[in-house]
Protein backbone atom coordinates (compact mmCIF):
# COMPACT_ATOMS: atom_id res chain seq x y z
CA UNK A 1 0.00 0.00 0.00
CA UNK A 2 1.01 3.52 -0.91
CA UNK A 3 0.97 6.31 1.26
CA UNK A 4 2.09 9.53 1.51
CA UNK A 5 3.46 11.15 4.51
CA UNK A 6 4.37 15.13 4.43
CA UNK A 7 6.50 16.87 7.13
CA UNK A 8 4.71 20.56 7.46
CA UNK A 9 7.18 22.50 5.03
CA UNK A 10 6.03 19.89 2.43
CA UNK A 11 2.30 20.56 3.01
CA UNK A 12 3.33 24.48 3.17
CA UNK A 13 4.80 23.91 -0.05
CA UNK A 14 1.59 21.87 -1.46
CA UNK A 15 -0.69 24.86 0.16
CA UNK A 16 1.10 26.80 -2.38
CA UNK A 17 1.31 25.21 -5.16
CA UNK A 18 -2.40 24.42 -5.38
CA UNK A 19 -2.74 27.95 -5.52
CA UNK A 20 -0.37 29.17 -8.43
CA UNK A 21 -2.37 31.01 -11.17
CA UNK A 22 -0.06 29.09 -13.88
CA UNK A 23 -0.89 25.68 -12.42
CA UNK A 24 -2.54 23.39 -14.58
CA UNK A 25 -5.88 21.41 -14.04
CA UNK A 26 -4.48 17.75 -14.55
CA UNK A 27 -1.61 19.21 -11.87
CA UNK A 28 -3.75 20.35 -9.62
CA UNK A 29 -5.72 17.38 -9.73
CA UNK A 30 -2.33 15.07 -8.76
CA UNK A 31 -1.54 17.28 -5.80
CA UNK A 32 -4.81 16.71 -4.28
CA UNK A 33 -3.97 13.00 -4.77
CA UNK A 34 -0.95 13.99 -2.78
CA UNK A 35 -2.89 15.88 -0.54
CA UNK A 36 -5.64 12.87 0.16
CA UNK A 37 -3.30 10.40 0.66
CA UNK A 38 -1.70 12.49 3.74
CA UNK A 39 -5.01 12.94 5.12
CA UNK A 40 -5.28 9.12 5.37
CA UNK A 41 -7.47 8.47 2.63
CA UNK A 42 -7.32 4.99 0.59
CA UNK A 43 -5.75 4.48 -2.46
CA UNK A 44 -9.25 3.69 -3.83
CA UNK A 45 -11.16 6.43 -2.56
CA UNK A 46 -9.10 8.60 -3.62
CA UNK A 47 -10.02 7.01 -7.16
CA UNK A 48 -13.54 7.53 -6.58
CA UNK A 49 -13.44 10.84 -4.76
CA UNK A 50 -11.54 12.53 -8.08
CA UNK A 51 -12.75 10.29 -10.81
CA UNK A 52 -10.18 8.50 -11.91
CA UNK A 53 -8.71 5.17 -11.96
CA UNK A 54 -7.43 3.63 -8.89
CA UNK A 55 -4.15 2.54 -11.93
CA UNK A 56 -3.96 6.45 -12.48
CA UNK A 57 -4.05 7.56 -8.53
CA UNK A 58 -1.48 4.65 -7.46
CA UNK A 59 0.83 5.66 -10.33
CA UNK A 60 0.59 9.53 -9.43
CA UNK A 61 1.45 8.36 -5.60
CA UNK A 62 4.40 6.38 -6.84
CA UNK A 63 5.64 9.42 -9.06
CA UNK A 64 5.75 12.01 -6.12
CA UNK A 65 7.39 9.20 -4.08
CA UNK A 66 10.01 9.15 -5.81
CA UNK A 67 10.35 12.21 -7.11
CA UNK A 68 8.74 14.54 -5.30
CA UNK A 69 6.59 17.72 -6.53
CA UNK A 70 8.51 18.14 -9.58
CA UNK A 71 7.54 14.76 -10.69
CA UNK A 72 3.80 15.88 -10.96
CA UNK A 73 3.44 18.53 -13.56
CA UNK A 74 3.39 17.25 -17.09
CA UNK A 75 6.34 17.08 -19.29
CA UNK A 76 6.59 19.04 -22.44
CA UNK A 77 5.37 17.34 -25.24
CA UNK A 78 8.34 16.59 -28.03
CA UNK A 79 6.79 16.88 -31.21
CA UNK A 80 8.36 15.41 -34.60
CA UNK A 81 10.25 18.76 -36.01
CA UNK A 82 8.03 21.05 -39.34
CA UNK A 83 10.10 20.32 -42.36
CA UNK A 84 9.15 23.83 -43.48
CA UNK A 85 12.10 25.15 -42.01
CA UNK A 86 12.60 29.55 -41.37
CA UNK A 87 15.15 28.89 -44.07
CA UNK A 88 12.44 27.74 -46.54
CA UNK A 89 9.67 30.15 -45.50
CA UNK A 90 12.16 33.09 -46.55
CA UNK A 91 13.21 31.71 -49.92
CA UNK A 92 9.27 31.42 -50.68
CA UNK A 93 8.81 34.93 -49.69
CA UNK A 94 11.89 35.78 -51.24
CA UNK A 95 10.09 34.25 -54.64
CA UNK A 96 7.13 35.66 -54.16
CA UNK A 97 8.09 39.15 -53.86
CA UNK A 98 10.63 39.15 -56.86
CA UNK A 99 7.52 37.44 -58.94
CA UNK A 100 4.92 39.67 -60.60
CA UNK A 101 2.14 36.94 -59.97
CA UNK A 102 -0.33 35.82 -57.69
CA UNK A 103 0.31 32.71 -55.66
CA UNK A 104 -2.25 30.28 -54.55
CA UNK A 105 -1.21 27.61 -51.86
CA UNK A 106 -1.33 25.21 -54.02
CA UNK A 107 1.04 26.82 -56.76
CA UNK A 108 3.28 27.55 -53.59
CA UNK A 109 3.32 23.86 -52.53
CA UNK A 110 4.06 22.79 -56.07
CA UNK A 111 6.97 25.53 -56.17
CA UNK A 112 8.25 24.03 -52.78
CA UNK A 113 8.30 20.34 -54.31
CA UNK A 114 10.23 21.80 -57.41
CA UNK A 115 12.49 23.92 -55.83
CA UNK A 116 13.40 22.30 -52.63
CA UNK A 117 11.82 18.46 -52.66
CA UNK A 118 9.37 19.17 -50.28
CA UNK A 119 6.16 17.77 -50.58
CA UNK A 120 3.33 19.22 -48.51
CA UNK A 121 -0.21 19.31 -48.76
CA UNK A 122 -1.93 22.64 -50.06
CA UNK A 123 -3.95 23.12 -46.90
CA UNK A 124 -1.03 22.31 -44.60
CA UNK A 125 1.45 24.86 -46.27
CA UNK A 126 -1.26 27.75 -45.72
CA UNK A 127 -1.94 26.90 -42.15
CA UNK A 128 2.32 26.84 -41.55
CA UNK A 129 2.45 30.04 -43.45
CA UNK A 130 -0.39 31.72 -41.66
CA UNK A 131 1.16 30.68 -38.13
CA UNK A 132 4.20 31.83 -39.59
CA UNK A 133 2.58 35.25 -40.48
CA UNK A 134 3.38 35.07 -43.84
CA UNK A 135 0.72 36.21 -46.83
CA UNK A 136 1.34 35.53 -50.10
CA UNK A 137 -0.43 37.25 -52.98
CA UNK A 138 -3.84 36.79 -54.08
CA UNK A 139 -6.16 37.30 -56.43
CA UNK A 140 -8.65 40.21 -55.55
CA UNK A 141 -12.26 39.63 -55.33
CA UNK A 142 -13.50 42.19 -57.23
CA UNK A 143 -14.53 43.30 -60.29
CA UNK A 144 -12.29 46.34 -61.31
CA UNK A 145 -10.00 44.03 -63.46
CA UNK A 146 -13.07 43.69 -65.59
CA UNK A 147 -14.39 47.37 -65.88
CA UNK A 148 -13.89 49.45 -69.27
CA UNK A 149 -12.17 52.34 -68.28
CA UNK A 150 -13.75 54.92 -70.81
CA UNK A 151 -17.44 53.64 -69.45
CA UNK A 152 -15.62 54.21 -65.80
CA UNK A 153 -14.93 57.59 -66.78
CA UNK A 154 -18.30 58.45 -68.57
CA UNK A 155 -20.57 57.13 -65.38
CA UNK A 156 -18.32 59.07 -63.00
CA UNK A 157 -18.86 62.12 -65.37
CA UNK A 158 -22.74 61.61 -65.21
CA UNK A 159 -22.35 61.06 -61.29
CA UNK A 160 -20.35 64.30 -60.94
CA UNK A 161 -23.04 65.95 -62.67
CA UNK A 162 -25.76 64.33 -60.85
CA UNK A 163 -24.54 65.35 -57.80
CA UNK A 164 -24.27 69.39 -58.58
CA UNK A 165 -27.76 69.16 -59.44
CA UNK A 166 -28.47 68.71 -63.50
CA UNK A 167 -29.54 66.07 -65.25
CA UNK A 168 -26.50 64.37 -67.14
CA UNK A 169 -26.22 64.53 -70.80
CA UNK A 170 -26.95 60.42 -71.08
CA UNK A 171 -29.95 60.10 -69.03
CA UNK A 172 -33.08 59.97 -70.37
CA UNK A 173 -36.87 60.31 -69.62
CA UNK A 174 -37.60 57.04 -70.65
CA UNK A 175 -34.83 56.03 -67.95
CA UNK A 176 -36.60 57.44 -65.14
CA UNK A 177 -38.00 55.78 -62.70
CA UNK A 178 -40.13 58.60 -61.21
CA UNK A 179 -44.10 57.82 -61.97
CA UNK A 180 -45.36 60.51 -64.34
CA UNK A 181 -47.33 63.13 -62.71
CA UNK A 182 -51.18 63.44 -63.62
Amino acid sequence: MYRVHLTEAQRAELHQRTRAPQIMPRTRDRLEMVRLSDAGWSIPKIAVHLRVSEKRVRFWIKQFLAGGFEALPDQPHVGQQSRLTPTLIAALQQEVEQSQRTWTAQQLADWLAEQHGLRLTPNHLARRLKRARFSYKRTERGLTHKQDPEKVAERQADLETAERGAQPVGWTSATSTKPASP
